[in-house]
């Protein structure tokens, strides 16, 4: 069960597929496993698709606060910045897309 350690928590996220990067954010009371059913087959024959526990979701930690989107943005900088995932595309679902949208819009300038 693979971990990176941003902003002092692990965060579980799991990578699969060959292509160009795809990163899914799922939404609030969910996990990484919500695409793992529905589109994920789809997508690794044309995708390298990495998804990722929110905090405070799934296998990742869930510490006492800071569920903020900002925190959320930072979670996700972190992420994407440890696997090198210079050019991903993103897929947000529910609350993962505000977390999206908020990375396109500071991030990508």
């Amino acid at each position: 069960m693979p971990k990176v350690f941003v902003n002092g928590l692990h965060l579980h996220y799991i990578q699969t597929g060959r292509g160009p990067d795809l990163v899914l954010i799922h939404g609030i009371a969910s996990n990484l496993g919500q695409w793992q059913l529905s589109i994920l087959p789809a997508l690794v024959e044309d995708f390298r698709v990495t998804m990722y526990d929110l905090r405070g979701h799934g296998y990742s930690d869930m510490p006492p606060e800071g569920y903020t989107p900002d925190h959320m943005l930072d979670d996700f900088s972190g992420l994407t910045d440890y696997l090198q995932l210079q050019r991903a595309c993103i897929l947000g679902h529910s609350y993962g897309g505000l977390v999206a949208l908020r990375y396109a819009a500071l991030r990508l300038r």
